[in-house]
């Protein structure tokens, strides 16, 4: 412990912030359910009529405790999210899965998707020994369950292990015990991690869920008080009251979080962790040294004056010597300080919720997070008169008797948070109150939010969560929730999004007003191939390439390398009104804006993450196709697109950089066009092939589909062919073109240029399927109120199953994630009721395999039949197709072996795990096992 002065440190690379939080505490479902619960001043242990224990006297000391803290339904699991059969969830411990579900939420509310954070995120844990392992060794608990099965889904050794797997972290997955400390202790644990950069992100936390639920039996001078009431620091404290629970912290480095625009709930400044040793007078008894100097070393660590702290969430068990001896702890680790310091108000959680054993400090913890955020301590309950064995006047300490404003003069809002474990471990954490969030950059007025959920049932839950959401936080920056959608939450198969322009009209949508609603629709199970669509017509100006020009950096620039590499083929008066977004009398300009438009649409896609597999163009758009799939650069596909409009204009194709005015022909005449925009004669083609042999194409990067020819070329062809169109009259073959593409039974075919000319074609294609998607994107006209297309067009291809680079959709400027409601679970009721042993449809006893009536061998049918219902016994499914998968359905290679071992003693066969990996359906596991019998049969 170090005795030194505190420098009031400002510098914060030792800092960490809160970024997220999850919990489920009696009485609570989660944060905002906790939080009313505390400011309201709700004790929520549950209370009932005092019963006997039996086999003993009568008596309080042969009692159960009349009071608990519960949870609500705490066996109740959505096992589907997790990829668990309804067999195995049931093998697995209630507190284990209240725990992996606690995870996603923390993660969710801190706005982080784990498959795409970049970094390492690490967990850290720790849970309570529960009975529950005891129900499964029950006979008829669970068919064929295993000790190993047993062993991995009960014990707290693989509760941080089973959240990495299921939720794909690959930062350190460490359970953490120190008894009541031990969520406190994962938190420290995990701060030592983040500063020592082995993860980049981590979840801390714990949890104690007793299903079915525990009794606790009096114990006269226990820790239990008899009436099943904590009155922490109070004069007629008897001890405290059982409790379950679950909290998990999100932490990460301070700096990066503001740098990052995570939302801090609030900074972790210091923490430390010690124990007791043999300083105390026994092993389950505390110590004031041992306390005192955990206090002090947090505060130093902290580099914070304990006169600044102005609350602490105590320990507070309510037990004769435990109070006490916490708060001359607390009252030498401060000091006396100055007679004018502030008061430090001081409370203890379990006055509301009970002890909830190894989730107990991330209790207290996320408490006072929520009063530092919410400028609020709340009251702590049950105290009337002062415990007369504590000598609160010789130190700054209070009980917080009625919630209040916390707002201390001149100092920041600071806590500290105490954790006290039988068998010495202590654990003290100081915090601060959030620093003011840097400010995000201006949005544009549109934005597109996304959705997704599991099922259409969750689906529908998100968007009314979300916009009860809204309607309770009328403060939350649309463009922010956007972000935090788009880029923080787990993208599943079901999906909507919404173009909104403001908060109004987000409510609107979301609520289904005057039928309104999100798109949406099912997504794939993987990446479709992507082709972009050329029609080589330009928007004429429009309002909305307006705004792309001016809103969108990549667009913009893409238009002005097509100017620039124009402006030496032009004359001065022609590349004046190019660069001032008009027309000239060359005709090569129409063509070029076209074209420039139509190579910044796809420079743009290509930046937000949306890459073609494929191209296709007509007229100028072929030559666009060529350039974007890499055949052309953009100097000679420029070269192209003017001289093949002054050839279709009657000219020869020459460069107009001689200082004219770039009009076509040699001889300075504009020559002759026939009415539908053709040469006159075939010279035109054979200049525009001489051209494209000037310009030198190249293999293409991606396949070209040809209007020409109506395939997908080769890419020899591309290169000395030079299969595009010198004229519109050329390209009679643009549906055989669209037709190939659609062999591709998921293809999505997206119009990269104004209109929807192209892809209206494509819908009318007889090939065209329901499985194809075809999405337009230059459709709108740039009117006020008018949302974008392109972000309607964005959104489709979300739905697509498109991964999308939302930063540079926001064009890189600065958004801030903000909390937002938790995945909403659809969960079913898993738990082990140990039934009365009735005749089961399968026989435990090996025997002979089913044979037909003639003595024939198997009956394929009811051999079928058989399989598929082991299956359903093994998975504890209520039935099972015969068609369906074992492990599409929850099962893993631990279960396989179940599965071999139930079918060798039903059927007589001698199949391996591997023959599971190649008949993974009973059908195909049915004639496996008949073919084994009849080989048998045979060589017998």
């Amino acid at each position: 412990m170090s005795d030194g002065p505190y420098d009031e440190r400002e510098d914060d690379s030792a800092h960490l912030a809160v970024i997220g939080m999850a919990c489920r505490f009696p009485g609570a479902d989660g944060l905002d359910a906790f939080w009313r619960n505390l400011t309201d001043g709700v004790d929520t242990v549950t209370r009932s009529a005092p019963r006997p224990v039996p086999g003993g006297a009568t008596g309080p000391a042969r009692e159960y405790v009349p009071a608990r803290g519960l949870l609500k339904d705490p066996e109740w699991f959505d096992a589907g999210y997790f990829g668990y059969s309804p067999r195995e969830a049931r093998i697995i411990a209630p507190q284990h899965r209240v725990f992996l579900e606690c995870a996603v939420e923390a993660l969710d509310h801190a706005g982080y998707d784990p498959e795409r954070h970049p970094g390492a995120i690490g967990v850290y844990g720790g849970g309570t020994d529960t009975a529950y392992a005891q129900l499964l060794r029950q006979p008829g608990s669970v068919p064929a369950a295993t000790d190993m099965e047993i062993l991995l889904g009960n014990a707290v050794d693989y509760l941080a292990t089973r959240v990495a797997y299921k939720l794909g972290l690959r930062g350190p997955a460490v359970t953490v015990q120190a008894a009541c400390a031990t969520s406190l202790a994962a938190v420290h644990t995990a701060a030592q991690a983040l500063l020592a950069g082995d993860c980049d992100l981590a979840l801390a936390g714990g949890v104690a869920v007793h299903a079915p639920a525990k009794s606790s039996p009096y114990v006269e001078g226990g820790i239990i008080a008899a009436d099943g009431v904590c009155r922490t620091f109070d004069a007629a404290a008897g001890g405290t009251v059982g409790g379950d629970g679950v909290g998990i912290v999100v932490l990460k480095r301070l700096a990066e979080a503001l740098a990052d625009g995570d939302h801090v709930h609030a900074v972790l400044r210091g923490t430390a962790v010690n124990n007791d040793g043999s300083d105390r007078i026994g092993f389950t008894a505390p110590s004031v040294e041992g306390q005192a100097a955990v206090i002090r070393d947090a505060q130093y660590v902290a580099g914070v004056d304990p006169a600044t702290v102005t609350y602490v969430e105590a320990h507070g068990t309510a037990t004769p010597l435990g109070d006490p001896i916490e708060i001359a702890a607390l009252t030498k680790a401060f000091g006396t300080g100055p007679e004018d310091r502030e008061v430090c108000r001081i409370g203890s959680v379990k006055t509301n919720i009970g002890h909830t054993d190894a989730a107990a400090g991330a209790a207290g913890l996320i408490k006072t997070v929520l009063a530092l955020e919410h400028a609020t301590i709340p009251r702590s309950l049950h105290f009337d008169e002062p415990n007369p064995q504590i000598d609160f006047a010789a130190g700054p300490f209070r009980v917080a008797t009625r919630t209040e404003e916390w707002r201390p003069h001149g100092i920041p809002r600071r806590a500290g948070v105490s954790s006290f474990g039988i068998g010495g471990t202590n654990v003290h954490v100081v915090l601060e109150e959030p620093p003011a969030p840097v400010a995000a950059d201006p949005a544009d007025p549109w934005q597109l939010l996304v959705l997704s959920a599991r099922t259409p049932a969750a689906l529908d839950a998100v968007t009314e969560n979300l916009a009860a959401h809204l309607r309770a936080r009328p403060e939350l920056p649309v463009a922010d929730i956007a972000w935090t959608l788009q880029s923080g939450r787990r993208v599943h198969a079901h999906r909507a999004y919404a173009v909104v322009g403001g908060r109004a009209e987000s409510l609107r949508v979301l609520s289904g007003e005057e039928g309104a609603r999100p798109a949406g629709s099912r997504g794939p199970s993987g990446a479709r191939p992507v082709t972009f669509l050329f029609p080589g017509t330009g928007a004429g100006g429009s309002g909305e390439v307006r705004r792309l020009y001016g809103a969108e950096q990549a667009f913009r620039r893409a238009v002005e390398e097509c100017h620039a590499a124009a402006a030496p083929h032009l004359g001065a008066a022609a590349a004046e009104a190019l660069r001032r977004g008009g027309t000239h009398t060359d005709p090569g300009t129409a063509d070029l804006t076209a074209f420039a438009e139509e190579y910044a649409l796809a420079r743009l896609w290509k930046t937000w993450g949306i890459r073609p597999a494929s191209v296709l163009g007509t007229g100028v758009g072929a030559l666009t196709a060529a350039t974007v799939a890499g055949a052309l650069d953009l100097d000679g596909a420029v070269r192209l697109v003017l001289g093949r409009a002054r050839l279709l204009n009657g000219g020869d194709g020459a460069d107009g950089g001689d200082g004219t005015d770039g009009t076509a022909g040699t001889d300075g005449t504009a020559g002759t066009a026939g009415t539908d925009g053709t040469a006159g004669d075939t010279a035109a083609a054979d200049r525009f092939q001489e051209l494209v042999r000037e310009v030198g194409p190249r293999a293409p990067r991606i396949p070209v589909a040809c209007a020409v020819s109506g395939r997908l070329l080769a890419p020899d062809e591309v290169v000395e062919r030079a299969r595009w169109s010198a004229a519109p009259a050329e390209e009679g073959n643009t549906g055989a073109a669209l037709a190939a593409l659609l062999t591709e039974p998921h293809a999505v075919l997206v119009e990269i240029g104004a209109g929807a000319a192209l892809t209206s074609l494509a819908r009318a294609n007889p090939a065209r399927a329901d499985t194809h998607v075809l999405v337009p994107t230059l459709t709108g006209t740039g009117a006020a109120g008018e949302p974008p297309s392109l972000l309607t067009a964005l959104g489709e291809l979300w739905l697509a199953g498109a991964a999308v680079s939302w930063d540079a959709v926001h064009g890189g400027r600065r958004r801030l994630r903000v909390p937002l409601p938790a995945y909403p679970f659809e969960r079913q009721r898993h738990l082990v009721e140990v039934p009365e042993p009735e005749p089961g449809p399968l026989r435990a006893e090996p025997g002979p395999a089913p044979v037909t009536e003639d003595g024939g061998g198997p009956d394929r049918e009811e051999t079928v039949l058989v399989v598929a219902r082991l299956y359903a016994e093994i998975l504890g499914l209520p039935e099972v197709g015969p068609d369906d998968s074992f492990f599409d359905l929850g099962g893993d290679s631990l279960i396989a072996v179940q599965l071999l071992t139930r079918t060798r003693e039903l059927f007589a066969v001698d199949l391996d795990v591997l023959s599971l990996y190649e008949a993974e359906t009973a059908a195909q596991l049915a004639e496996l096992i008949d073919k084994s019998t009849a080989d048998g049969d045979s060589s017998r």
